[in-house]
């Protein structure tokens, strides 16, 4: 039996359509997302210069550090197993020893400060924890913070009424840009969790801001069921496998950070029993996800609904798709949930002893395994 992809020309209209609906559909949700995102980089552009490192090219290397999913680590799990849920952010450094200027060093601690609120964190205003006094005395300098011993810090921990303080301090020697993290548990003064980074950058090199991937490209497995009788002897031939490929794109959801959304474009077809029951078609669909704060997870599961198109020669049906994401490595992802298509019959090329039509539809499993580019 021979089969054109798409073959028909009224079924191209319903193509056509399907696609127009959902990406017309997605355009006011990711217009308003993009704009936010281009305007953090021009924020970070308008620093001053300093004589040896610019802040725009010092924050936007620190900013991509920080954006990082591996540099973070077991932060949220320590968070909320030592229930932390009010942090203030204490600098460290000592800004006399460092090409960092102030305004760098403000846009360092906004980025901290929103990681943190991300994780449902409470970030605690601290404004003596951000002091420093210097000294000068017989031609000597001392640099003092507002506090030194850890009976004064547990004191200005419960002035503020903080469970920890996330010490911090950033640093540029020699194209080196360093930045250290510590949590500290304000009542034991136990250190919770701590990271040390180093990155070396060319004096000329070109700093891209840090976005996530929004493109991805998938391999799955659907079990709906497809059923072609044989009129010669009532017995029916059955195919409960379809295999997909395809491309997606996500945006976030400028409403709130606990939505996504993504753009689905999926080949389907079967690879058993192609003698008899050949089908091959596409998948058009619109998908919300639901994403959960990473602190209550260790591995991050993002729940999802969706509606989309197949469209077959003859046969177009709405599918229904639920189910979860569950995220791994850094770009790598698994998705398992389920389908469910109307059943009905699909109008298929005459074939000696069987019947005209193909029965297609149910629920099924749907099982992808996708990665982001």
């Amino acid at each position: 039996m021979t089969r054109s992809f798409f073959g028909i020309k009224k079924s191209f209209f319903l193509y056509l359509l399907s696609f127009c609906a959902i990406f017309l559909a997605y355009i006011p949700l990711s217009h308003s997302a993009e704009s936010a995102t281009n305007e953090q980089p021009a924020l970070a552009y308008q620093a001053v210069s300093t004589a040896k490192v610019t802040p725009s090219k010092s924050y936007l290397v620190f900013l991509n550090i920080l954006d990082r999913k591996d540099i973070w680590g077991e932060l949220p799990w320590e968070l909320s197993e030592q229930e932390v849920n009010s942090v203030a952010l204490y600098h460290t450094g000592d800004k006399l020893q460092h090409q960092l200027d102030k305004t760098t060093l403000s846009l360092i601690e906004n980025k901290l400060s929103l990681s943190l609120i991300d994780n449902d964190v409470r970030v605690k205003t601290c404004i003596q924890c951000s002091k420093t006094y210097v000294n000068v005395k017989k031609g000597s300098i001392r640099v003092k913070h507002s506090v030194e011993t850890n009976r004064e810090l547990q004191a200005m921990a419960k002035d503020i009424r903080a469970n920890a303080f996330l010490m911090w301090d950033a640093s540029v020697h020699d194209d080196v840009y360093d930045i250290q993290l510590k949590l500290v548990n304000a009542k034991t003064m136990d250190v919770v969790w701590t990271k040390n980074i180093s990155e070396d950058v060319e004096k000329e090199a070109d700093i891209e801001f840090f976005q996530k991937s929004k493109w991805a490209v998938t391999l799955g497995a659907w079990g709906l069921e497809a059923k072609r009788l044989n009129t010669n002897t009532g017995n029916t031939t059955e195919v409960d496998k379809f295999t997909t490929v395809g491309v997606r794109h996500y945006q976030s959801s400028d409403l709130t950070p606990n939505l996504e959304y993504a753009i689905i474009f999926d080949v389907l077809t079967n690879l058993e029993k192609t003698s008899t029951i050949n089908l091959t078609g596409v998948n058009v669909e619109g998908r919300i996800f639901f994403l959960a704060p990473d602190w209550i997870q260790k591995i991050q599961f993002k729940p999802y609904i969706g509606i989309g198109q197949i469209l077959f020669d003859n046969y177009h049906a709405i599918a229904f798709r639920a189910g979860t994401e569950i995220s791994f490595l850094d770009n790598g992802f698994l998705e398992i949930g389920i389908i469910n298509v109307s059943k009905n019959n699909i109008d298929v090329d005459s074939k000696s002893g069987y019947a005209s039509s193909i029965s297609f539809g149910g629920i099924s499993y749907d099982i992808t395994l996708g990665y982001r580019f």
